[in-house]
């Protein structure tokens, strides 16, 4: 992009308008500048602890946004609801050797895997940088905030001739028991974020510019949610399959392009040994035993024969529908310990069990079927027979149109 060798931007750094600490902070972007370019990052995102501790594995310091939006006005252009569970899997949704190399320093977490070279066992690195218990050394996360609002990624700048009263708001989540840092005994509070933003500050490039951005489309990632109740974690129960049948309303009227599925543990108790969590704790999405996964579009099964039954079937769909993920021995396995090839392999296996499709239809009709088996498990962690939630991100059609200053949202 030749924009900044041209000097014809200049980058800038926003103070938010209003922040409550472990609540919410809210940034306005003055409409004294012509137009802003789509890169905004959001700086220092993370906590100050009572202690040094570990963020996260999974989420780093940017567990801490729980749900944000992109405004003009009362408008909603772009929005990421229930964002920490999403996040945990767009973390991984990358290459080992880029997660290791470059994102778990940029985002606090430890991703990235490794094999030891005197164990051979397969281990996660270190978590790169640590809270700490002053404001100045705690470590922090960078977030660029294209991976949340899709829609900034199909647009060439934000004018403010167009967007009279753009702003961004973030929700914070500050309860400890949350799962938010690797032990749940420290206390903690939000850093005071910073917003970067690239101003095009020549009126004749953003004349040009204005001329063109006439329209464009993005696939936003809109949430819904389902619950499958717990069985008895029982001899009886062993062996017996349990059916989960439920229709998803959230995306009827709407062209529905992937969708995700994350499987949410309801008991955060059983993520705690004592106050250490294990792995990634309630962000993680847990394995079950012998799952199968089939969904009825329009009154049509989407998958052939019983659809996604395997381990590495579900892998395979993930990796297909959504590229590079960061997987390791037993991510999405139930059961066993794999003790010999995978280091901590009790808190690591089965933590990465998502589960991934592509649709791409206009949807009157979406039916999930989903089903397990039970086990007589007497370990304190039992997916296959516990409560679950289980977050649908589905990415949905939109576009807007522009005309003679002013603009309409729909979806396409």
């Amino acid at each position: 992009m030749s924009y900044y060798s041209d000097e014809n931007v200049a980058t800038k750094y926003l103070d938010p308008r209003i922040y409550t600490e472990n609540a919410r902070c809210t940034f306005e972007l003055n409409t004294d500048e012509a137009a802003y370019l789509p890169n905004l990052r959001l700086l220092n995102v993370g906590v100050v602890a009572s202690a040094i501790n570990d963020y996260n594995n999974l989420l780093g310091g940017m567990g801490i946004i729980k749900n944000a939006r992109l405004l003009d006005g009362k408008t909603v252009l772009s929005q990421a609801t229930e964002n920490q569970f999403y996040q945990g899997f767009q973390n991984i949704n990358h290459s080992n050797e880029e997660n290791q190399s470059s994102r778990s320093q940029q985002q606090c977490t430890a991703i990235g895997l490794t094999v030891n070279g005197d164990s051979r066992q397969v281990e996660r690195m270190a978590a790169k940088t640590q809270t700490n218990t002053n404001v100045s050394t705690t470590g922090s996360a960078t977030l660029d905030l294209r991976t949340i609002f899709p829609m900034l990624n199909s647009i060439s700048h934000l004018p403010t001739s167009v967007f009279k009263n753009l702003r961004i708001e973030i929700e914070f989540d500050a309860e400890r028991t949350n799962q938010l840092l690797a032990d749940t005994a420290t206390t903690f509070n939000t850093l005071r974020p910073v917003l970067a933003v690239d101003v095009v500050e020549n009126p004749t490039l953003v004349a040009s510019l204005d001329k063109n951005f006439n329209s464009a489309s993005w696939l936003e990632v809109e949430h819904d949610l389902f619950v499958g109740s717990a069985t008895p974690n029982t001899a009886a129960n062993a062996g017996v399959r349990q059916n989960i049948n439920v229709k998803i309303n959230g995306y009827n009227n709407k062209s529905l392009e992937r969708l995700l599925i994350v499987k949410e543990i309801q008991d955060p108790a059983k993520l705690i040994s004592g106050t250490a969590v294990k792995g990634a704790g309630i962000y993680a999405s847990v394995a079950c035993f012998q799952q199968n996964v089939q969904f009825r579009v329009n009154g049509s099964n989407l998958l052939p024969r019983n659809g996604i039954t395997g381990n590495n079937e579900r892998l395979a769909y993930i990796v297909d529908t959504y590229g590079d993920c960061s997987a390791y021995i037993g991510s999405n396995q139930y059961g066993g310990d794999n003790a010999v090839e995978l280091f901590d392999a009790r808190n690591l296996l089965g933590q990465r069990d998502y589960i991934g499709v592509y649709v791409g239809k206009a949807i009157s009709d979406l039916q999930i079927n989903y089903s397990r088996v039970g086990l007589e498990d007497t370990t304190p962690l039992r997916p296959t027979t516990d409560a679950l939630r289980f977050h649908c991100y589905g990415e949905v059609k939109k576009q807007i149109v522009i005309q003679n200053g002013s603009y309409n949202i729909q979806y396409a």
